[in-house]
Formats: C-alpha cells, sequence, structure tokens
C-alpha cells in the first residue's frame, strides 16, 4: 500500500488483533436505554472537494460562526504543491445550520493546485523528516513519517478559542501496521483564518508538544465543555473491549498536565490517572454531548467491529450509563474484511432542542479510498424518560 491505510482502519484492526482474552466487545451496564430510534434516515455521502479521494475521521463544532470538520489521513486525487498526495489532517467549514440537504456547501482551504493544506501544523523537524522520508523518490516499503491526527474540537466558554485534540503518530518503515503513538496533546485554534498553534509543554522533552507523552493514558476520544470544566474521555484497548475513562480539568489550565484529575469511582476524582476507572464500554472515536430534550447526556459512536452506530445515555457523565441501543445500521464496506467507523455526532446541527440529530461515519468504497456518510436520526423517548 502507498504509506499506512486510513488512521482508525489500523487503529481498529491493530486494537482487535493484539493481546488473548475473552472480554466481551463491552460489558453491559444492566441499565435499559432510555432513548428509543424512531427513524434514521440515510442522506448519501457527503460531498467534498474533488481533490479528495478519501478521508476519515470527522469531529465537528460550531466555532466564530462556522461548523468545522476535522479529519485524520486524507488521500489526494492529485499532488499538492509540495508534490505529495497524502495529509494527516485536514478541514472544512460550512455556515449552513440545515443538515437534511447533506450540507451541500463545505468549503476548505486549498493550494494553488487545489489540494488541501495540512490543518495541524508540523514543527520544523518533523516538515523536513518528512519531506525527506515519506515521497515518491523513497521507495515505498522504506516510507516513514510523522502524522497528527485530530480528534474532538471544544470551544472555550467565552467562544473566542477552540481547542483540538491530537494523537502524534510515527508510522513506519515497515509498511501499513508499523506504526505507533507518541503521545496525545492540544493545539490551540485561535482564528479560522489560521493554522491552530501547537504549544511547547514540556520543554526539553523528546516531544515537547505533547500534554500525555506516552506511557500516560491515551486522553483525547472525545471531548465537552461543561461550567468551565473540559471533561475528557479516553479509550484504551483491551483485548475485544474498549474502556473509556474520564479526566477533567478547568478549560484555562487544560494545558497545564498538573491540573488534570481523573475520575476513581464513588464521586471521587486522583490526581494519579492509574486511578481511572472506566465508566463504560466505548471506542477510541466517539462523541458525548447534554441532549436538551431526553434530559440525558448522549454517547455516541460506531459498536467495534460491526457496521452499526450505537447510544448510551446518562444524567452525569461519570455514569452509570445505559446500555448501548442500536441507532443506525450502517452500509457496509465494499471490503467485507473492514468495518464502517468513526460514528460521531454533530449537535450544531440538531433540531427540536436534540429530538432530531445529525451522525457521521466513514465507510470504505476501494483502495485507499472512501466515502464520509451523514445520517438523520429522530429521537422518541423510551419507557423510563418522562417529558421535561
Amino acid at each position: 500500500m502507498n504509506g499506512l491505510a486510513l488512521n482508525s482502519v489500523v487503529v481498529l484492526v491493530v486494537l482487535t488483533c493484539v493481546g488473548c482474552s475473552s472480554e466481551p466487545a463491552w460489558r453491559k451496564s444492566g441499565i435499559p436505554s432510555e432513548v428509543r430510534i424512531e427513524v434514521a434516515r440515510d442522506l448519501g455521502p457527503m460531498k467534498f472537494i474533488e481533490a479528495i479521494r478519501g478521508r476519515d475521521g470527522g469531529y465537528s463544532a460550531e466555532f466564530q460562526g462556522q461548523s468545522v470538520w476535522v479529519f485524520g489521513d486524507s488521500i489526494m486525487q492529485k499532488k499538492g504543491v509540495d508534490g505529495s498526495q497524502w495529509r494527516t489532517s485536514t478541514w472544512c467549514q460550512t455556515g449552513d445550520r440545515d443538515a437534511r440537504d447533506n450540507l451541500q456547501d463545505l468549503a476548505e482551504p486549498v493550494d494553488t493546485n487545489g489540494v488541501p493544506y495540512e490543518f495541524l501544523p508540523f514543527t520544523e523537524t518533523e516538515a523536513r523528516y518528512n519531506g525527506e522520508h515519506f515521497t515518491t523518490e523513497v521507495p515505498e516499503g522504506s516510507r516513514s513519517r510523522w502524522g497528527l491526527w485530530p480528534g474532538p474540537v471544544v470551544v472555550s466558554p467565552d467562544g473566542e478559542k477552540a481547542y483540538v485534540f491530537y494523537n502524534k503518530i510515527f508510522g513506519g518503515p515497515n509498511g501499513q501496521w508499523d506504526f505507533h503513538s507518541v503521545g496525545r496533546s492540544i493545539a490551540v485554534w485561535n482564528r479560522l483564518d489560521e493554522h491552530p498553534v501547537r504549544p511547547v509543554i514540556h520543554p526539553g522533552a523528546e516531544h515537547p508538544t505533547m500534554l500525555f507523552p506516552a506511557g500516560d493514558s491515551p486522553w483525547g476520544d472525545c471531548a465537552i465543555v461543561e461550567d468551565g470544566m473540559l471533561y475528557v474521555f479516553g479509550c484504551e484497548s483491551k483485548w475485544l473491549a474498549w474502556p473509556m475513562t474520564l479526566a477533567r480539568a478547568p478549560f484555562d489550565q487544560a494545558l497545564d498536565r498538573s491540573a488534570w484529575r481523573f475520575y476513581s469511582g464513588k464521586g471521587k476524582w486522583s490526581a494519579d490517572w492509574r486511578q481511572a476507572v472506566p465508566v463504560f464500554e466505548g471506542a477510541p472515536m466517539m462523541s458525548v454531548s447534554w441532549n436538551r430534550w431526553l434530559g440525558r447526556y448522549l454517547a455516541v459512536y460506531s459498536a467495534p467491529l460491526e457496521n452499526r452506530i450505537v447510544v448510551r445515555t446518562a444524567k452525569h457523565l461519570e455514569g452509570p450509563w445505559s446500555d448501548p441501543l442500536n441507532a443506525v445500521d450502517c452500509i457496509p464496506p465494499t471490503n467485507t474484511n473492514q468495518w464502517c467507523y468513526s460514528g460521531l455526532s454533530h449537535d450544531e446541527f440538531s433540531r427540536s432542542d436534540g429530538r432530531v440529530m445529525y451522525f457521521s461515519y466513514y465507510r470504505e468504497t476501494g483502495f485507499l479510498q472512501g466515502e464520509v456518510r451523514l445520517v438523520e436520526v429522530s429521537f422518541g423517548r423510551g419507557p423510563e424518560n418522562e417529558p421535561r
């Protein structure tokens, strides 16, 4: 293959192929779902610019009057001005708030070749390495690279800036399976017409921009801001299980590693991330938001190894969370050895206080090619969920 496969396909397969245990894909909480799915209407693939061959991810947020979407590995139909057909992070935006038309006016910054730029900026050292080791002049089996895969985007309480979580990876040179994370961190996005900034957090370290370096717990799969606090879920794979743990810090202190606390159960928070306890079984990419119509938090994610999106509900972020409920039956990939993934919600488009929401997921359609499909989901309250 030409470099690494789209990032989350690789992550998902690797996570399910390492270790040996009889752990289930997720544990049942025993709490029935407090929501019903009335209708799930597929709106089709999102229409990106012609230069995009495939891109995955798709976290979104409302920021500075726009719905902004961020994606991981993005494969181009043609080379950009830098000579590359590969981007590790891209983004697009829209001012449209009616998703029923499948968002036809998505816009994104491109170079003079009509190819998107990298969204998250590489350091000079990272860019130089990629320019020397991840080009068509290097034999395919010898290529290696630095990658910056964006995660959730969370906006400050005053709306002035956004944090973009990201995973820094090193891939290669031994093919698509040869990659590892060197840590998770936060980029600061101040203006839509500027790249996010990757602050130096640990001066003198091998990877100074990492908030949670390798060896720390992998926080940053899902994030939400509540009452000035930034809450972040992290997923550390356990063979055929994806336990989600929870961390928090004051939003304005999020770049200070010492400000973070980790939920250790029974209403307690610890400064030691090793004390964190799982709050439910989820997935490596996920959305959590407060749904006003349900009067509950709603978690949305792709069921690992299955072509479906599920939801859970809870009155509190710490739980207890309900059992997963099937929300969307995804169209299977053309490659029967893969699964649809990257199930996420996009709350800026919700209608009727969250009774109608919009989910997206990634579907493989060919070699290094895929689509992000949008689905409109209408909820009904479950038997235990009284109107509010």
